[in-house]
């Protein structure tokens, strides 16, 4: 019996999802791809340079001030005109100056400028990125559409990590710059190529969807301040594993030996791969569930993560499994939240705020880094260790799951 063509099977799943769902996918990869290495790797880079972690902690702050301005506008654009080719255009050439700033940058003022302008870019991609889904996924529901650009965007990022670590050990210190300017130049080229069916493809959905105004909600759901809270939440402790944990493994823990930088550099290639693996399967399994169930997992697996990152600081010896657990439980946590958030956010605004609700969902990411790795960096400065920020974590991530484990959508 002939052995099927691996080939043909992944080329058959791919072009089972709707072109335009293809199109967006693509334009993730690549923006996750650019953007994996400087979410992971600018804390490390800045540090070797010489910086303080209270140094490297405001960049990320400021970042996170100056999305807070262009998520907001760029969701009221959203709202007024559903028009996402200009915002992603924009977001790219943002990115482009960032890292061109961010090569260069020897002192405190030209790495703040870079990250200004990284919060910039990212405040119009997200919710101009996240708004569309949705309307190029029919008829593929939306959960699954959300986990596939999921699953590309950790195909990205762990592929950027990969080779943005290579080329900063081996290369160039800053690599990972050059590799998210070329990424942003490639999507600005697919955006272009693509901008009339684009234009086209939103158009005939709202057409369509103008029909069904009545069945859309006009209120905000009940339950929207806790679900935000959780969310809010959850995307603090992302900011905090993304910024503070490389640098909590490099100074050491309470009683835990330093790590040296090409172990720190396995464990996140470790979590990468992780959620690569786990996203697709996870997504597609929170998506047969409730609309808040992907929540709950994601509290759940977050609070036990960061207790044992909290207990692994006391130890001397046999400290790798424990991180290496807290890693596999962030992983599974991940992967149930990214793909499910979108799709409650969307689900709960009114049918005239889905703009809004993205920048918000947007913002909730940008809220993790507007005040967590500033006060993780003021600690591990003080402290030299970063044990209260994980109990901290851990305790509000049990309370929030006992107050959300009985809420329905």
């Amino acid at each position: 019996m002939a052995i099927p063509n691996k080939f043909l099977i992944s080329k058959l799943w791919w072009i089972q999802f709707p072109f335009h769902l293809r199109l967006i996918t693509k334009i993730r990869f690549f923006a996750s791809f650019g953007a994996g290495g400087v979410i992971y790797l600018t804390s490390l880079i800045f540090n070797n340079i010489g910086f303080s972690a209270t140094e490297i902690g405001l960049g990320f702050t400021i970042s996170a001030i100056v999305g807070t301005l262009t998520r907001f506008f760029t969701g009221n654009y959203l709202n007024k005109t559903a028009n996402i080719y200009n915002p992603l255009i924009i977001s790219s050439l943002t990115s482009i100056a960032a890292g061109f700033f961010l090569i260069i940058s020897k002192d405190i003022y030209f790495y703040n400028i870079g990250q200004a302008l990284i919060g910039a870019a990212a405040g119009v991609y997200w919710p101009s990125a996240e708004y569309v889904v949705p309307f190029f996924c029919h008829p593929i529901d939306t959960r699954k559409a959300y986990a596939l650009v999921r699953s590309s965007e950790a195909l990205g990022i762990f592929l950027g990590v990969f080779l943005g670590g290579f080329m900063t050990n081996f290369i160039y210190l800053k690599s990972i710059f050059l590799n998210d300017i070329f990424c942003m130049f490639f999507i600005i080229y697919l955006i272009l190529r693509n901008k009339n069916s684009i234009k086209n493809n939103l158009e005939n959905y709202q057409k369509k969807s103008s029909n069904l105004i009545k069945f859309y909600q006009e209120s905000w759901n009940k339950n929207s301040i806790t679900i935000i809270t959780s969310i809010v939440l959850i995307t603090t402790s992302l900011a905090l594993i993304q910024v503070t944990l490389p640098l909590d493994l490099v100074k050491g823990g309470v009683y835990r030996e330093v790590l040296n930088e090409q172990l720190i550099s396995f464990i996140i290639s470790f979590q990468l791969i992780l959620l690569l693996i786990l996203q697709w399967p996870i997504g597609s399994w929170i998506s047969r569930r409730g609309k808040l169930f992907g929540l709950k997992f994601s509290l759940i697996n977050f609070a036990f993560a960061s207790l044992i990152l909290f207990i692994s600081s006391y130890f001397d010896s046999s400290v790798y499994y424990l991180v290496f657990i807290a890693i596999i439980l962030i992983s599974l946590g991940t992967s149930s939240f990214l793909p499910t958030s979108t799709d409650i956010v969307f689900s709960i605004a009114p049918s005239n705020k889905k703009g809004y609700a993205l920048a918000i969902l947007s913002q909730c990411f940008a809220m993790g880094y507007f005040f967590g790795p500033f006060i993780s960096g003021r600690v591990l400065d003080i402290f030299g260790y970063a044990s209260i920020i994980w109990i901290a974590i851990s305790i509000l991530c049990f309370t929030t799951f006992a107050i959300i484990i009985k809420k329905s959508f």
